[in-house]
């Protein structure tokens, strides 16, 4: 799983609790059709009115999770890497936090 086995294990062990986006955050969001962002260290951004959404609270709990793992500059930097390389869709990231989305554990 592109070295992110681990974070399977952890759970909800390391989460951030999301907050709603704020003014510039969300018209970023809003702009470029996402429901929410991570931020380290900052934190989970999500427009408020999807802030329940179960799969997208976890899909950034979720990158949450990697940037804990990785700490933030390595975060980013694969993030960019694995995007120029695999194109967003495909990005390993992305890939995991989707199928955090759906898991039960």
């Amino acid at each position: 799983m592109h070295g992110f086995w681990l974070a399977g294990h952890l759970g909800n062990f390391l989460t951030m609790t999301p907050r709603p986006a704020p003014h510039v955050i969300r018209w970023f969001l809003r702009t470029f059709g996402f429901g929410g962002i991570t931020l380290p260290p900052w934190g989970v951004f999500i427009l408020a009115e999807r802030i329940n959404e179960t799969a997208l609270v976890r899909h950034e709990q979720r990158h949450w999770l990697q940037y804990q793992m990785l700490g933030a500059r390595r975060f980013y930097l694969h993030y960019l890497w694995y995007t120029i390389r695999y194109g967003y869709r495909n990005n390993p990231l992305e890939v995991e936090a989707r199928e955090a989305e759906v898991s039960t554990a």
